[in-house]
């Protein structure tokens, strides 16, 4: 399997600057960051994707909810968001 380097180190320098100015130096965001996006690229599956597959669970889920909750709203407002992921 054929890895992008380029896009990994880039998205682990996305990662460092999202957070830089907290407390950690930019080595140690770095090194988070590049785990981070190893691993992704390694699942093969965007952060949209993993979105899209968190979003769909949580419709599964909205079944198993009590009648006290308005599921509808909440259905419509998921399905709404993954419309917008698909775009």
């Amino acid at each position: 399997m054929i890895f992008n380097r380029s896009e990994i180190m880039n998205e682990a320098h996305r990662y460092a600057r999202a957070y830089a100015g907290r407390e950690w130096s930019y080595a140690k965001l770095l090194s988070w960051g590049l785990r981070a996006a190893w691993k992704e690229a390694k699942e093969g599956k965007t952060a949209a994707q993993r979105r899209a597959e968190a979003i769909r669970a949580e419709i599964d889920a909205l079944q198993y909810k009590t009648l006290r909750y308005d599921t509808v709203t909440m259905r419509r407002r998921l399905e709404n968001e993954l419309a917008a992921l698909a775009a």
